[in-house]
């Protein structure tokens, strides 16, 4: 292996681009994914949580009907199988912003597989395949203070606002695509 950048041109002769895509959707409902709280995240900090969504022992979770019938208008808009029943998992990893150490999501059972999406470039139609599209929930929000550019670094200190956490998200992920070259 050599530390010699290689020349675009060269790069493009020699090698296929593949290109995979993993993105978040924000579900517009009025309530959280597992509580009532509303998802407004203009609110004051801190003012649109609960037991449910903070993650305290003892809560409940009920999931939200509108965010499921979403879920699955977006599967058959991406052309995906829905699945006849699904279940939502502990992802379990640390982050300041996620009060209970784990995100509830459905990973590796998704409410929609296999689908597709033709989408055109250049006059060419491509087809991107869709591996899955599952629901889950955001995670808070680190607002770093005393820094010039709102970043962590240089910052003096961070807070943590946690009326996003448990808003409803569909995180849609494709298969690699392959043959696009240049319009990659």
């Amino acid at each position: 292996m050599t530390d010699e950048l290689l020349p675009y041109d060269e790069v493009m002769a020699n090698y296929e681009p593949v290109v995979g895509l993993e993105v978040h959707v924000e579900l517009s409902t009025a309530t959280k994914m597992f509580c009532g709280c509303s998802t407004d995240t203009d609110k004051d900090p801190n003012t649109n949580v609960c037991p449910v969504c903070l993650g305290l022992p003892g809560s409940m979770p009920a999931i939200n009907g509108h965010a499921v019938e979403s879920a699955i208008r977006i599967g058959l808009a991406l052309n995906c199988h829905i699945a006849q029943w699904c279940r939502m998992a502990r992802k379990n990893y640390f982050y300041p912003d996620m009060t209970k150490n784990y995100q509830t999501s459905q990973y590796d059972e998704p409410i929609c597989y296999d689908g597709w999406l033709d989408v055109e470039a250049d006059g060419e139609t491509f087809r991107v395949e869709i591996e899955r599209a599952h629901m889950e929930e955001d995670a808070g929000k680190s607002l770093h203070v005393g820094g010039s550019d709102g970043r962590i670094s240089g910052a003096s200190h961070s807070l943590m606002d946690y009326n996003r956490a448990g808003v409803p998200l569909i995180e849609i992920v494709t298969k690699p695509i392959r043959g696009l070259g240049a319009k990659a």
